[in-house]
């Protein structure tokens, strides 16, 4: 008896501690990590109606930008250097610009305005390694370079000073800062962007790259720079049309993935690469709508904001040029298709070596957001309790691992054991699969983490005109709480679909969920396709079938089940569209929403076709006599124009009989064949070529 009293005594110590613990965990608050709604204007990027890249304008002497006064001049900078100070998420963008200002500008800021730069980039805080507490995110690829260049550049302006977070000189933080831009542009090369295609986060990637070639004064470094610049653009220019840039990605937001016109976060970039050569193809192109015409203009007309002036700049002023190679590939005009494979799975992670303590390894493996997959759980747990990480609100909810009764759970075993929504959050590997023609484009993630939860990933997506893409999702949860949610009603995946694709044609299926996995708020039984009707020039709708055309662009959607539009909901309008400023005749204001509900499999066929092969009609009429076959949803035939394509889940397609490859080399197509880590890139077309060579640093453009 007196043993049974002792076991319940040490269990009800145990469980004490343990409930001491938490309450204790719960009491601490974490950092701030954006401004408050009543603070917004003290921390803006914009003074009486004029934007911080305006006051770059105005202080380099364009008589085109608007007028600032002494006063609203140095208050604009004091917002940014407040907001660097305070140490608020996204502070490294600020900084981008703020230290241009500085070298570009220096010679008509007053004393106290370059004091109070120097100020602000002495006492910032640069890695997750340093002293302080506050809510920044340095980990994601963007933010891993944003800040190690800012660090860089400062410590190589000041190198004599003492940094005052950590004592450190400026030649000391420029040492620290050189060995995770290295580390960053090495992983770039060999396994690609982990943050792939991303028209939002490339923006963030261009603008301290472009502060790095302007400033820098270690040539070598600023070569190796431009090789990771000119893959970027090579990404990119296999990816769009027409100078439209929304494909697949790991990341992005409602408003990315809808069009080009209100998502490329990347568009003035473009244009000042190659904006002349769309011009001139919009001027000459008898078969573009008015309606059309304008929008390409208006895209082809915007004007750099605070992040893309700092690329866009370099490139005027002749410090980087883009190879001819890639503005070729940019708007060749015959029907191609590229397959590029890129990013770290936590299972290439684990395979390269990628996971420990050391920075390398830390911005590999955070890069690619994998923070609880089971390769990786324990040195992420490690990392932060190490460099004192809980009061970041980004990741306060792992200090929750550290009390007694968790060290005694192996937490490899327990992620391995049960599926969670954190797991979706990792980037993974994208294999992506692209199908270009002079008028869209159709790109798709193959078999990318089939049935995983999904954070802000875009599986497949047609690129169709300036105002306008086609894409599916499960949406991770319904109703006004969701439709702005990340991931959400719209932005990523309730759980992810098994998604194939041969040339114009693409097979997604996604299996329906009726349990909630840890972590998730919210299942839904439904699967939907962004189809706004007031967009389109025509829709029709017959059962399971949906036919449409955007100017020369035809669409057929073929499900397994029988679809039917929502009735026009603003709040899921908004949850897309609200804060973009969109143009009145692209708003949103009748039917989107093309619904599939219940069952357990939702399976979609999609083609596309364009006026250079057939007329609506014609298209039409062929779609409806192919055939097709769903069996219970979770297999796939379909037959075309090139033979019978077929998908069973998690178990790959094929074509004509002859399986599918679901993981590529890093590029595969008529211009670029390069295996995975390959030492050497050779671009080619007829006329011009690329060749690129990390390790030797050769950049060889003819």
């Amino acid at each position: 008896m007196i043993i049974f009293y002792a076991i319940l005594l040490v269990l009800f110590l145990f469980f004490t501690v343990t409930a001491t613990e938490i309450f204790l965990l719960i009491r601490k608050k974490t950092a701030q990590e954006l401004p408050l709604p009543e603070e917004a204007d003290s921390f803006s990027t914009s003074i009486n109606g004029k934007k911080f890249e305006e006051l770059y304008s105005f202080l380099c002497g364009d008589k085109n930008a608007p007028v600032f006064s002494t006063d609203e001049a140095e208050e604009l900078i004091k917002k940014q250097c407040n907001y660097m100070l305070r140490r608020f998420d996204c502070a490294d963008f600020r900084a981008q610009l703020l230290f241009k200002i500085y070298k570009d500008c220096y010679d008509v800021l007053s004393e106290k305005t370059k004091a109070m730069i120097k100020s602000t980039f002495l006492g910032f805080k640069y890695f997750m390694d340093e002293p302080g507490t506050d809510s920044m995110c340095y980990w994601s690829e963007n933010h891993q370079i944003l800040f190690a260049v800012s660090e860089y550049l400062a410590g190589q302006e000041w190198k004599e000073e003492i940094f005052t977070n950590n004592n450190m000189t400026g030649e000391m933080h420029r040492k620290k800062a050189e060995e995770r831009i290295l580390a960053w542009m090495e992983q770039r090369f060999y396994y690609g962007f982990s943050e792939y295609l991303s028209n939002n986060y490339l923006a963030e990637d261009i603008a301290p790259m472009g502060n790095f070639v302007a400033y820098c004064k270690d040539e070598e470094l600023v070569n190796k720079m431009k090789i990771i610049m000119d893959l970027l653009w090579l990404d990119v220019a296999q990816n769009s049309v027409n100078n439209r840039f929304v494909a697949v990605s790991s990341r992005m937001y409602g408003n990315n993935k809808i069009s080009n016109i209100y998502g490329n976060s990347i568009q003035t970039a473009m244009n000042c690469l190659w904006g002349d050569k769309a011009a001139e193809i919009f001027n000459n192109d008898a078969s573009l709508s008015p309606s059309e015409k304008e929008l390409s203009e208006i895209s082809l007309s915007k004007a750099p904001n605070h992040i893309t002036v700092c690329f866009t700049d370099i490139v005027k002023k002749g410090l980087y040029t883009l190879p001819p190679v890639i503005k070729e590939i940019a708007f060749y005009n015959d029907g191609f298709v590229s397959k590029t494979g890129c990013g770290l799975s936590p299972s290439d992670l684990e395979k390269e070596k990628l996971i420990g303590q050391k920075p390398y390894q830390i911005m590999a493996q955070m890069g690619a957001e994998a923070f609880t997959n089971p390769q990786v759980i324990n040195n992420t747990l490690k990392y932060l309790k190490s460099n004192k990480m809980f009061g970041n609100s980004f990741v306060s909810n792992f200090k929750f691992l550290t009390v007694s009764a968790a060290r005694l759970i192996d937490l490899r075993w327990l992620t391995e054991k049960f599926d969670m929504l954190p797991h979706g959050i990792a980037l993974g590997r994208g294999n992506i699969y692209t199908y270009r023609t002079p008028y869209y484009s159709l790109s798709t993630d193959i078999c990318k983490d089939t049935d995983l939860c999904g954070a802000q990933d875009h599986q497949w997506s047609a690129n169709i005109s300036e105002e306008l893409s086609l894409f599916t999702t499960h949406p991770a949860g319904d109703g006004n709480s969701r439709f702005g949610a990340s991931p959400g009603y719209w932005i990523g995946n309730g759980r992810r679909p098994m998604s194939v694709q041969y040339e114009s044609v693409n097979i997604t299926i996604y299996k329906i969920p009726h349990k909630k996995r840890f972590g998730e708020t919210a299942v839904s039984d439904i699967t939907h396709a962004f189809m706004p009707k007031k967009l389109y020039d025509e829709t029709q709708l017959y059962g399971n079938i949906v036919f449409a055309r955007k100017n020369n662009v035809y669409i057929a959607i073929i499900s397994n089940g029988e679809l039917y539009f929502r009735p026009f909901n603003k709040n899921s309008a908004d949850g897309i569209q609200k804060g973009y400023n969109f143009l009145e005749k692209c708003n949103i204001t009748d039917e989107f929403d093309l619904v599939r509900q219940g069952g357990a499999f939702h399976a979609y066929i999609t083609e596309l076709s364009d006026i250079s092969k057939e007329s609506y009609d014609e298209f039409k009429a062929r779609i409806r006599k192919n055939r097709y076959d769903f069996s219970d949803g979770s297999a796939v035939s379909y037959s075309s124009y090139f033979g019978e394509i077929t998908a069973v889940y998690k178990k790959g397609y094929s074509v004509c009989g002859t399986p599918q490859k679901t993981e590529f080399d890093h590029f595969e197509n008529i211009f670029c064949t390069a295996e995975r880590k390959a030492e050497k890139i050779t671009v080619k077309s007829k006329s011009n070529s690329l060749e690129l060579c990390y390790k030797d640093n050769k950049r060889i453009i003819s």
